[in-house]
């Protein structure tokens, strides 16, 4: 899974339960390519799925941005869930019924 979308999961999961703020350091995966997951988290920011602020000891701390829920759902919901593989998956299947039809 992309450094993106496991920052996203991770910080949804977060969100059920309790605070919604993490520093991305406690981001699973983050002390192994650091680089990557840091530059996934300014791109985030900047794309303004997330918001960030600084916690008592002066950390970042970072959590999804509530006016932009709905996005970030649509970015990590699998991949059978979104609407072209369904539309995909019933133009192949006609398709197939048909070419079954011409042959039979």
């Amino acid at each position: 899974m992309s450094p993106r979308k496991t920052i996203l999961k991770e910080l949804a999961k977060a969100e059920t339960g309790g605070t919604p703020y993490r520093r991305p350091s406690e981001i699973s995966g983050f002390s192994s390519a650091p680089e990557k997951y840091q530059k996934a988290v300014n791109t985030l920011l900047s794309d303004r799925l997330l918001e960030g602020r600084k916690d008592d000891e002066g950390h970042m701390t970072i959590a999804i941005n509530e006016h932009r829920k709905a996005d970030v759902q649509k970015e990590i919901r699998p991949v059978w869930a979104r609407p072209v593989v369904w539309a995909a998956a019933l133009t192949l299947a006609a398709v197939a019924t048909t070419l079954a039809t011409l042959a039979g």
